[in-house]
């Protein structure tokens, strides 16, 4: 099995700190407390995508190592968090001050730098099949918590995971569409990986 290099782990531990560096900021910038704000900031799933993206990272740097299903399944979510924010969104969204650069760190930054790490030193796939399962957990995971933090209080962050305005037949239709789309995607993905990935500098992924 190949070591991670540590060109790669240079860069990851670059990535982390970027990644870090604007999670521990953004609860700064809000009208509550720390730990308000906070709470607030992980009922999205962009915040998700880059608290995975920080400790991914940071464990590869540190010296750990992650399987090839579940570094593709991080590289998906990123990848839906950048188009979904740049595609829908940011024409709506105008931070200003810290917030503005902590905005650019979550929705391109910290994505863009894990996805282009993902394709240039981890190893070619040798079936992309099993890796669908992995790919498709972020969002399931989250349609869980999504159902349990509105119980809890009330609020949806996502019209199409609004329990109470869906009903239990959309918002299950709707998480199990999710998960197909994240696989699809992510299945893709992995292809483009394939084909355009040199293997060097290969990281030891399983």
């Amino acid at each position: 099995m190949d070591a991670i290099t540590n060109n790669a782990r240079f860069w990851a531990g670059i990535i982390f700190a970027i990644a870090a560096a604007a999670l521990i900021v953004q609860p700064m910038l809000g009208d509550g407390t720390y730990l308000e704000n906070l709470g607030g900031m992980v009922r999205f799933f962009t915040i998700w995508g880059n608290i995975a993206a920080c400790f991914v990272m940071g464990w590869i740097a540190f010296g750990g190592n992650l399987s090839r299903a579940w570094m593709a399944a991080l590289a998906t979510a990123l990848t839906v968090i950048a188009l979904v924010y740049w595609g829908l969104l940011s024409g709506q969204h105008h931070p200003v001050g810290f917030d503005r650069i902590t905005n650019q760190a979550h929705h391109t930054i910290v994505p863009a730098a894990t996805i282009a790490w993902w394709l240039r030193f981890t190893p070619r796939a040798a079936a992309i099949r099993p890796m669908i399962p992995a790919i498709m957990i972020p969002p399931l995971s989250y349609g869980a918590f999504a159902f349990g933090l509105g119980e809890l209080t009330g609020f949806y962050a996502y019209f199409f995971l609004d329990l109470p305005m869906l009903g239990w037949g959309s918002f299950l239709l709707n998480n199990a569409l999710l998960a197909l789309f994240f696989g699809c995607l992510g299945a893709g993905l992995v292809a483009v990986k394939n084909a355009v990935s040199r293997d060097r500098e290969p990281v030891a992924l399983t």
